[in-house]
């Protein structure tokens, strides 16, 4: 396994802008270092510091030429115990900070032999306890360190922040230092090899990034906080690479900071980005634990730069798409395509894992587009319900003083916004509360169904939606989707009156009609319920006492003429499904073949969407719709039977339910 860190161990001595970027340059290198039984690989920072600057003042007390001076790797060194070694390294450097090509050779000495002794190569070696100084000399300069040896535990106070990019609606926002708690993360004390140090143990941060941490530290020594949680508070979250390294960032241990030690991760490591998604799916577990009987909530995600598969959730490993096996992965398109700071399309992946742990989705996935009417219902639910759920997600964060600090999104930005990058601005931006009715709407659109779903969130809150999740999708017979969403709602929670008006409201403003037409009830053949010939009417494929709804509709006929019947504009994923019965109202049978039809074109219903650059399903208006045509063999009211398809293995990426027009025509 391949470890994945970046070294936050450095001191700045404001020495001057010149050494910064040197150093930051060079912090960026990979080192492997080989281990026993593990490989190991690690951000060094390069350490190009003064030895001997004041920590108060930032100011130099060594000996310094006109243009030259001698930086040391340490300017302090806390050694725990007798035996205890540290390896300082020197370098000459201009007045600019900047390294001579050509470096002399160094000489080492220390003023206490008993307390410490140092060799040619700058490693110091504890000999006794007590205070030393180790001296550096070139060139007739010369820096000094100061070096503690002690057998006395060390309590150690950190705090672990990373830095989040905030964004708005048009894409992210500059905001510099915008940093946030690394929360419940593990913490561990290396050495400098990557392997734990004994006697010890593993903490975690909390809720504000904090640490505590006691032992025999020593300069040795670094604390490594990895992108993985607490399973103690249910939470077993982690974020690696596709290699499943963890990402995890080190920091070498100062005694003097001992009382506040701080580890920053900023936006340059790449660790920053797994830190913001592990916050993002900390908080999205910390609501799935509240809300559901789920105790504990485990997900990996994987995540590099230039990771070009997209951002999705498998639920199983392909070798292909999820060859890392299960769990959320994330983009990371250099210059380009990159979702580790876009929290509304991470809360998006995680609303899919949701279902997977306490529900069911029945989704097989694919291509979608926001303003698509015409889904699988399937995917159109999974993916309406994950567009939907960054807006649940930070609804209940806004909720709680204590956890409002958490949202990204600007102050002032809706809440029901959701954002999508392309390197800094928005390529998706929509706002969920304001969607046009007239554009996002059918039970085969994802936005319609997220627009549902968060008006109910605002008039009864999440608990209501999610029992339907976990008390009725998975026992239910019927694919997981708006319908069944319905049905559960119903089943559940038993609306009263002007509930359930409220809840047909929320439908019928996407023209979505789970509701009985004006034509019930017609569910037997009655002449006097006559289509004028030629007119279109609109249906319902929804009934309130039966569980299948059928219409009957009488027409009258002259023997000789030809009649075609047929149905169009469907919507909401109607299959529809006509037969002709005759005047004494038995099946017409002609040339002994029954006069019905299920789908017009059979090959309609699947095809090539330019969009996509694919072919999909399709519940458009028209492709699975139904028409036929025949000559009246006598003079009379026939009847025209309308359902949803009979047949045996539907379509199951269409509906039950749903919207068509009926026509009959005399030719």
């Amino acid at each position: 396994m391949y470890r994945k860190h970046l070294n936050l161990n450095y001191q700045n001595c404001g020495i001057n802008s010149r050494l910064t970027a040197l150093r930051t340059n060079f912090s960026r290198q990979y080192v492997a270092v080989a281990m026993p039984a593990i490989k190991y690989v690690a951000f060094i920072a390069v350490f190009l510091l003064l030895s001997a600057c004041s920590r108060e003042s930032g100011e130099l007390n060594q000996t310094v030429g006109a243009d030259v001076v001698i930086a040391t790797s340490s300017a302090n060194i806390y050694l725990s115990g007798v035996g205890g070694q540290y390896a300082v390294s020197a370098t000459l450097v201009d007045d600019q900070g900047v390294a001579f090509v050509d470096q002399p050779a160094f000489v080492w000495e220390s003023a206490s032999a008993g307390v410490v002794s140092v060799d040619a190569n700058g490693v110091v070696t504890a000999n006794g306890l007590g205070q030393s100084v180790v001296t550096v000399r070139a060139n007739g300069l010369s820096s000094q360190i100061q070096v503690l040896v002690s057998d006395q535990a060390v309590v150690l106070n950190g705090t672990v922040r990373y830095e989040d990019r905030e964004y708005g609606r048009n894409g992210f926002v500059d905001q510099p230092d915008y940093f946030k708690a690394v929360r419940f993360a593990k913490v561990t004390v290396v050495d400098n090899n990557g392997a734990e140090v004994g006697g010890i143990g593993s903490v975690y941060t909390d809720e504000n990034g904090n640490f505590t941490l006691s032992g025999l530290l020593d300069s040795q020594h670094f604390v490594r906080v990895s992108a993985a949680t607490d399973n103690s508070l249910g939470l077993d979250l982690a974020v690696k690479d596709r290699q499943q390294a963890l990402y995890s960032v080190t920091k070498q241990v100062d005694i003097t900071q001992a009382a506040n030690f701080m580890m920053d991760v900023p936006l340059s490591s790449e660790a920053s980005g797994a830190f913001n998604i592990l916050d993002v799916f900390t908080s999205s577990a910390e609501f799935t634990l509240l809300y559901t009987d789920l105790s504990l909530v485990s997900l990996n995600t994987f995540w590099e730069v230039n990771n070009t598969d997209g951002t999705y959730f498998c639920n199983d490993y392909d070798a292909v798409y999820c060859d890392s096996g299960k769990g959320v992965y994330v983009y990371g398109v250099a210059n380009g395509d990159t979702d580790e700071y876009d929290d509304d399309v991470l809360y998006h992946e995680f609303a899919h894992y949701f279902t997977q742990a306490v529900s069911r989705d029945d989704s097989y996935g694919g291509c979608h587009v926001l303003s698509s009417t015409d889904l699988d219902l399937r995917l159109a639910w999974s993916e309406g319900w994950g567009d939907f759920f960054p807006s649940a997600m930070k609804t209940w964060l806004a909720a709680d003083p204590s956890r409002s600090g958490l949202i990204s999104s600007s102050p002032g930005y809706s809440l029901a916004g959701y954002v999508d990058t392309y390197q800094s601005r928005a390529q998706i931006s929509v706002e969920i509360d304001s969607l046009s009715p007239s554009v996002y709407k059918s039970a085969a659109n994802e936005l319609a169904i997220a627009k549902i779903l968060y008006l109910l969130n605002q008039r009864y809150g999440m608990e209501p939606i999610i029992d339907v999740f976990t008390g009725y999708f998975p026992g239910v017979a019927t694919p997981v989707n708006l319908e069944s969403f319905w049905d559960g709602w119903l089943a559940i929670h038993s609306p009263t009156v002007s509930d359930k008006a409220q809840l047909t409201g929320f439908y019928n403003e996407r023209s979505i009609y789970y509701q009985e037409d004006r034509f019930e009830p017609d569910n037997n053949m009655n002449p006097a319920r006559k289509i004028a010939l030629n007119t279109a009417e609109t249906h319902y494929l929804y009934s309130e006492t039966v569980e299948t709804d059928i219409d009957f509709v009488a027409f009258d006929t002259v023997a000789g003429n030809q009649y075609s019947l047929s149905t169009a504009n469907l919507t909401s994923g109607a299959d529809t499904y006509i037969r002709v019965f005759s005047p004494d109202g038995t099946e017409l049978n002609l040339g002994g073949v029954t006069v019905e039809n299920d789908d017009a074109n059979e090959t309609a219903y699947y095809g090539y969407d330019s969009a996509c650059g694919s072919s999909r399903v399709k519940n458009n208006t028209t492709a699975l719709s139904s028409s036929l045509s025949f000559i009246a063999p006598i003079t009379g009211t026939y009847y025209a039977e309308l359902r949803t398809t009979t047949d045996p293995d539907p379509y199951l990426s269409a509906g039950r339910y749903g919207t068509f027009s009926f026509k009959v025509i005399q030719n």
